[in-house]
C-alpha cells in the first residue's frame, strides 16, 4: 500500500499544482483512513480542546469546506479550513500557484477563492469530521464583513483563525494600522464565544517586526487566545498571472521560528502559538515547540512528502523527544526559552 501511495504521489507531482490538488482530494474520498501514532506523549492541551497530536493542517488546503471528512483520514490533530470571505470569490486568474521543488516551496497568488461564508458553513455542516477539531479561517477587506463572518463561523467551528495577513490581498493591509486593528480587536472581543487566533505575517524588517509586536501585544492584552505564525512571504514571481505571490515551505522556517520566539517571550508564554512555515519533519516540529509553539501546522510538506506526512512526523517527533530527554510535547513547550 505504501508503495502504491508513493507511486500516486509521484504522479501527482508531475501534474499542474491545482490539477494535482483537486485529484488528490478526489482520491482521498476512496482511500481508507491511514494508521497513525496514538500516544499520550504527543497529546496537547489547547483552548479549543485536548488534541490527539500537535500537527494541524494549515488554512488554504480546503477552501470550500467540502473536504473535511477526507482530510480527517490523514491523522491531523486539527484542521484549519478556509480562508473564507463574506461573499463568494473566484480568486485570481490562473496560473496562480507553482512549485519550487529545488527549495521545497510553493508560491501562490490564489486570491481567496471560496464559495462565500453562507455556503461554506453549509458545506462544513454537511461534512463534519467524526472527531477532529475544525478551525475556520476567515477574512475580508471590510471590517463589517469580517465581523459578520466571525459571528456566523463561531456557530460551527471549534475555533476561529483571523487571516488579515495574506500578501495576495493588499487591501487587507489597512488592518495593520493600530487604530483600525484596535477597532477590530474590540469588536472581536465583544462577540467572542469560542477561541480565536490571529494569523500574522513574517517579520521581514525591523519596522515590520515592531508593527507585528504591537499587534500581538494588543491581541494578548485584549485577552484573546493565540496567534498563528507565519503567513506566506511576499515574493516576485513572473510565472504567475499576478506577477507576485506568497511563498510557503522550507524557506519560511527561520521566519517562523523567529516569530514563535518573539511572541512567546513578549507574552510570557500566555498566548497559544500555532507555528506554520517550513515544518517538514518531527525534528522541525519539536524545535518550534521547544521555542514556544503550542501546535504546528503543515501545508507545503503535505504536497512534497505525501499523505503519510502526519504519521511520519509523529514517529519522528517521539524519537526526537527521547533524544532530548523530554517525556512529552507538553513538557517541551518553550523549554529552550525557559532555561535561558
Amino acid at each position: 500500500m505504501m508503495k502504491l501511495d508513493s507511486l500516486i504521489h509521484g504522479a501527482l507531482l508531475r501534474l499542474p499544482p491545482e490539477t494535482a490538488h483537486d485529484l488528490g482530494l478526489a482520491l482521498l474520498r476512496i482511500m481508507p483512513p491511514l494508521s497513525f501514532v496514538s500516544d499520550e506523549n504527543v497529546k496537547v492541551k489547547t483552548r479549543f480542546g485536548i488534541l490527539n497530536n500537535p500537527v494541524g493542517l494549515a488554512g488554504g488546503f480546503d477552501k470550500t469546506g467540502k473536504c473535511i471528512r477526507q482530510l480527517e483520514k490523514l491523522g491531523f490533530g486539527y484542521l484549519v479550513v478556509g480562508t473564507v470571505t463574506r461573499d463568494a470569490r473566484k480568486g485570481n486568474k490562473r496560473p496562480r500557484i507553482l512549485r519550487r521543488p529545488d527549495e521545497f516551496s510553493l508560491v501562490n497568488a490564489m486570491g481567496f477563492p471560496n464559495p462565500g461564508i453562507k455556503q461554506f458553513l453549509k458545506n462544513v455542516k454537511h461534512n463534519k469530521p467524526r472527531s477532529t477539531p475544525t478551525v475556520i479561517s476567515i477574512s475580508d477587506e471590510k471590517i463589517e464583513n469580517l465581523i459578520e463572518c466571525y459571528k456566523m463561523a463561531q456557530e460551527v467551528a471549534w475555533a476561529i483563525e483571523i487571516n488579515i495577513s495574506s500578501p495576495n490581498t493588499p487591501a487587507l493591509r489597512h488592518y495593520f494600522q493600530l487604530e483600525v486593528f484596535n477597532d477590530l480587536v474590540q469588536r472581536i472581543k465583544e462577540r467572542r464565544i469560542i477561541p480565536t487566533y490571529l494569523k500574522l505575517p513574517p517579520m521581514t524588517s525591523s519596522e515590520e517586526k515592531s508593527r507585528i509586536i504591537d499587534l500581538a501585544k494588543a491581541w494578548w492584552e485584549a485577552g484573546l487566545d493565540g496567534v498563528t505564525v507565519v503567513n506566506t512571504l511576499p515574493v516576485i514571481e513572473p510565472k504567475l498571472s499576478t506577477g507576485t505571490g506568497g511563498m510557503s515551505g522550507r524557506p519560511l522556517f527561520s521566519y517562523m521560528l523567529n516569530s514563535v520566539k518573539t511572541v512567546y517571550v513578549l507574552t510570557d508564554g500566555e498566548l497559544e502559538i500555532n507555528a506554520v512555515g517550513g515544518i517538514f519533519s518531527g525534528k522541525d516540529a519539536l524545535l518550534a515547540i521547544m521555542n514556544g509553539a503550542t501546535t504546528v501546522q503543515l501545508y507545503t510538506a503535505l504536497v512534497y512528502r505525501g499523505p503519510r506526512i502526519v504519521a511520519k512526523i509523529l514517529e519522528e517527533l517521539l524519537i526526537e523527544l527521547k533524544k532530548n530527554g523530554l517525556s512529552s510535547v507538553e513538557e517541551a513547550r518553550g523549554i529552550v526559552l525557559r532555561q535561558q
